[in-house]
């Protein structure tokens, strides 16, 4: 049976203060800061360095993704230790990826739309904006994988016994 959601304002409010409610806030805040950086890096390798569009994406993209999978693995889950390259970091990759691959056809697209005699390589204000829609159209589906697959509190699967086992093989990280 599916249960209604309300979104009265006293049923949003009691929904952020929630634990899911506060999770869901701080990775809209992640996607703040990813979405703030790659702008940041954007901007400078399209209107300061003036690198091609294409070029441009992948290294915002690309610089981006570390912080962003740390805040999500440290801030919004509050998960610990090693990153598992098999239950986080690989998933993790494959979303950026696949944001990446959209965000890209969108630049193709903006670019192929905008491109002038003068401008050649299309409106570069333009390219940003594609950026952030080819991301955004991955957003929400990100967070429910990562809620309820990847680190969510209510998972326990085989994998995080691997994850447990291999931590108490490898033993401390250095410098802990």
């Amino acid at each position: 049976m599916s249960r209604l959601v309300s979104l009265t304002p006293a049923a949003l409010i009691a929904h952020a203060r929630s634990d899911a409610g506060r999770r869901a806030i701080r990775y809209s805040m992640c996607s703040v800061v990813g979405v703030v950086g790659t702008q940041i890096f954007l901007f400078g390798f399209l209107h300061i360095l003036d690198w091609k569009p294409v070029l441009s994406n992948f290294v915002a993209v690309t610089l981006m993704s570390v912080p962003v999978f740390m805040l999500n693995k440290y801030w919004v889950w509050g998960k610990r230790g090693r990153a598992h390259m098999r239950r986080e970091v690989i998933p993790f990759w494959l979303f950026t990826v696949a944001g990446w691959i959209l965000s890209t056809l969108m630049v193709i697209l903006v670019v192929k739309a905008t491109r002038t005699a003068t401008e050649p390589d299309g409106n570069k204000y333009a390219v940003q904006l594609a950026n952030i829609a080819g991301f955004g159209i991955l957003w929400i589906l990100k967070y429910v994988f990562l809620d309820k697959i990847m680190f969510g509190v209510d998972h326990h699967t085989p994998y995080d016994e691997d994850i447990e086992r291999e931590e108490r093989l490898l033993g401390p990280e250095p410098g802990s």
